[in-house]
């Protein structure tokens, strides 16, 4: 009974009084910089009829531009793991 009597006391307490404001830091997230956002333009046509002015169907024009887009996609890669890393 005793310890009835205790809570209910407490419960009163704890309600009589006023409330604990507690504050958390919340984590935000940085926005990454607008180049890391754009669009990496793609290239135009690559592939290409078999013939025999082209190996695997893509010619010599078209290996430039396949290259230079993969390129690309490698140096966006390293640069959104630079932009990342602590």
């Amino acid at each position: 009974m005793v310890r009835l009597a205790l809570t209910a006391v407490l419960l009163l307490a704890a309600c009589a009084s006023e409330p604990v404001r507690v504050e958390v830091p919340v984590i935000q997230r940085p926005m990454p910089p607008a180049e890391l956002r754009a669009p990496i333009q793609r290239p135009g046509r690559i592939f290409t009829a078999p013939g025999a002015a082209s190996v695997a169907c893509v010619d010599p024009a078209g290996r430039d531009a396949l290259v230079g887009y993969v390129d690309l996609l490698r140096q966006r890669m390293g640069a959104w793991e630079a932009w990342a890393a602590p």
